[in-house]
């Protein structure tokens, strides 16, 4: 980590036993700006200590994406803040939580 910069904790999460999650690949930005993620699971993205703007969705091998989600997160220098999305089992809005700060 940089001066000045904290840390995103991402947990990207689906239901099981849903097929659909085996060919899509969930869709995270922080910002506005894509983050490379291209698999389902935790991830870390290093960002400017302060208030962020988080999205994710799910995108399809075909069709549209869905299970948009969208959610504020402050940083604090120095620190991780655990974000926890879990898609919908339909093609519903997905549940983005900004769980705590490590």
């Amino acid at each position: 980590m940089s001066i000045g910069q904290g840390m995103l904790r991402v947990t990207l999460a689906h239901p099981t036993l849903t097929r659909l999650y085996r060919t899509s690949t969930p869709q995270l930005s922080v910002d506005g700006v894509d983050q490379l993620v291209r698999t389902w699971g935790t991830h870390t993205v290093a960002v400017a200590a302060g208030p962020h703007r988080v999205a994710v969705q799910v995108v399809p091998n075909r069709g549209e994406p869905f299970g948009q989600a969208e959610a504020s997160a402050v940083v604090e220098l120095g620190a991780q803040t655990v974000v926890e999305y879990r898609a919908p089992r339909f093609h519903r809005r997905g549940k983005l939580t900004i769980a705590r700060t490590l």
